[in-house]
């Protein structure tokens, strides 16, 4: 009784630690995504090539990257039913920082103070997967919401680069997630492109990835482990949805060097 009472003045009364640390430092770069940005399960993910990426490259610009798994935009915008979800953060010094949800600032968890934080010269969104059961409709209205905010920050469209979905990974014996397949994949792309590409560049995940030696003749992402990193074997062999492995690498790398474009 004592521990969810506790727990219940913990949500009540956050921290002042965690109410003092809203993001105040510019960066030429800032990444929201998904899971597939920020999953706290898996270090073989989108985020954590991207994030290699970036530090390596010669001329590194300065970044800031934030992911929730199981985010859609409007998580990021104005709806609180996924604030529980745990946050993860990298930039040049943290490949991959979780950070719990009770101790992570609302403002850590929007669009608009993140912008208003940290100034990027050049924002990157990742979202999509989560779309895939969502009407045509329903996504337009989610991207156009996230559109005018990025307008009110002022960022122009040749600085915004919306990713969309890729193909899905290849499974052992089932697909854990029905609704990711290629039909779905393409719809989420054609409402976003219908809603957003006269504000942002868009980036076709299936077309980055559709040249790729990884893509299968079944239109599926070959498997690969990359050495000293977890969540694309074992447990998640059936995990069709996570981008992971050296397909997670190749994908980073493509969207990195148009980040620099």
């Amino acid at each position: 009784m004592l521990g969810f009472i506790l727990m219940i003045w913990s949500l009540a009364f956050p921290s002042a630690k965690a109410r003092n640390e809203c993001p105040d430092r510019p960066v030429d770069v800032l990444v929201l995504g998904d899971s597939q940005t920020g999953a706290i399960w898996a270090t073989s993910y989108f985020g954590n090539f991207l994030q290699t990426c970036l530090k390596k490259h010669p001329l590194s610009p300065s970044f800031a990257i934030y992911g929730r798994g199981g985010t859609q935009p409007v998580d990021w915008l104005n709806r609180k039913s996924l604030d529980s979800v745990n946050l993860v953060i990298r930039d040049s010094e943290h490949p991959h920082k979780i950070l719990r949800a009770s101790e992570a600032p609302v403002c850590m968890k929007r669009l608009a103070p993140l912008l208003s934080g940290h100034r990027p010269r050049k924002l990157i969104l990742f979202f999509g997967d989560n779309l895939l059961s969502a009407e045509p409709a329903e996504i337009r209205r989610q991207y156009r919401l996230l559109l005018e905010q990025i307008r009110t920050a002022g960022i122009s469209a040749s600085d915004c680069i919306l990713v969309t979905p890729t193909y899905e990974m290849e499974v052992s014996t089932k697909r854990n997630v029905p609704a990711k397949n290629l039909a779905n994949t393409k719809r989420v792309l054609s409402a976003i492109r219908a809603e957003a590409e006269e504000g942002c560049r868009v980036l076709d995940g299936l077309e980055l990835m559709g040249s790729s030696p990884l893509l299968l003749s079944n239109e599926t992402l070959k498997r690969v482990h990359v050495p000293g990193t977890n969540g694309c074997l074992q447990a998640a062999s059936n995990d069709n949805i996570h981008v992971c492995g050296e397909a997670a690498r190749e994908l980073a790398h493509k969207v990195c060097g148009q980040i620099r474009n």
